[in-house]
C-alpha cells in the first residue's frame, strides 16, 4: 500500500512540484511510523501481557512488576507518536 502511494508521488512529482511532493511523503513518513509503531507496541503487550497474567496467577506478589513490564510495552507505540509529531513539525519547513 505505502508502495504505491510513493510510486504515484514520484509519478506526480513533476506536475504538483516538489515542495508538494514533500509534503506528501512526510504525510507517508508520519503514517508508517505510526502504523508500524502500534503493531509492534500491540505485539509486545500481547507477549508481555500473556506472561504477565501467567505470573500473577502463580503468585501474586508480581503484579506491580508485570504491571511495569506492560507499561515498558506500551511506551513503544509512544515513541512511534513522537516521531510522527516530529516529521509533522518539519512539514513547513519542506516547501
Amino acid at each position: 500500500m505505502f508502495g504505491e502511494a510513493l510510486t504515484i508521488m514520484m509519478i506526480l512529482t513533476p506536475l504538483i512540484g516538489q515542495g508538494a511532493a514533500n509534503i506528501g511523503l512526510g504525510f507517508i513518513a508520519m503514517g508508517i511510523a505510526t502504523g508500524l509503531a502500534c503493531i509492534a507496541a500491540g505485539i509486545a503487550v500481547a507477549s508481555t501481557g500473556t506472561a504477565a497474567i501467567a505470573s500473577i496467577t502463580e503468585k501474586p506478589e508480581t503484579f506491580a512488576r508485570s504491571l511495569i513490564f506492560v507499561g515498558l510495552a506500551e511506551g513503544i507505540a509512544i515513541y512511534g507518536l513522537l516521531v510522527a509529531l516530529l516529521v509533522w513539525i518539519q512539514i513547513p519547513t519542506l516547501l
